[in-house]
């Protein structure tokens, strides 16, 4: 199992998912880790692209916009709804995109990354700096779930954005979630522990069932 890595948006859809979907999110997880080419995390990789590019532009509806018109018929429903939540949520923000770092935070032998395609950093006007990791899948976001990314992203904001402040998007609702300044961290580590091994019994699982075919 050395070497298991998984991103921070797929351990993120891994942690809120159903036993059956949590086995998925692993079959493809391992798909991309033995196949490069393989297509299992394109779905989404243009809107998050126009993420990046639209937090920085004067027009970020546009270019979000412009995505849905050269989506795919089968992205094009989410797409848009997810052009319609982030607007709401943009209307209110006085932020712009400014340059972040990739990391890597070790989890009990999970490497968890951020990487500067899956993530944003936004600078508001009265200086204040966010990491945020865009969740764009369908189901709603609870909490719970976004807790544990956020002590993620908080364990790697000092390489990613020093000084920045975490938060999640659920981009489809335009929902920000931030962890409490009272958050119990230690708690929330051992979570985070909880998940990681989760999802290493499932990886070396899939490696047994793949050798044997």
């Amino acid at each position: 199992m050395d070497g298991v890595q998984i991103g921070l948006s797929s351990f993120l859809d891994y942690v809120r998912s159903t036993p059956r979907g949590c086995a998925g999110i692993v079959r493809d997880q391992w798909e991309i880790h033995v196949d490069e080419t393989s297509m299992a995390w394109t779905f989404y990789a243009p809107f998050r692209s126009a993420l990046r590019r639209a937090v920085s532009s004067p027009d970020a509806p546009e270019v979000l916009a412009a995505a849905v018109r050269q989506a795919r018929p089968v992205q094009q429903p989410h797409f848009q709804q997810l052009h319609d939540g982030f607007r709401r949520w943009w209307a209110k923000v006085r932020a712009t995109g400014v340059p972040m770092e990739s990391g890597v935070v070790d989890v009990g032998g999970l490497s968890v990354t951020v990487s500067r395609r899956s993530a944003l950093a936004l600078r508001y006007r009265d200086g204040r700096t966010e990491v945020v990791l865009p969740y764009l899948k369908e189901p709603e976001l609870a909490s719970d779930s976004a807790n544990v990314a956020l002590r993620v992203l908080e364990h790697l904001a000092p390489s990613l954005l020093p000084g920045a402040r975490p938060m999640v998007l659920d981009v489809r609702r335009g929902r920000a979630f931030r962890l409490r300044r009272n958050a119990n961290r230690d708690e929330l580590d051992a979570v985070l522990a909880a998940e990681a091994a989760k999802y290493l019994t499932h990886w070396a699982a899939m490696a047994e069932v793949r050798r044997a075919e």
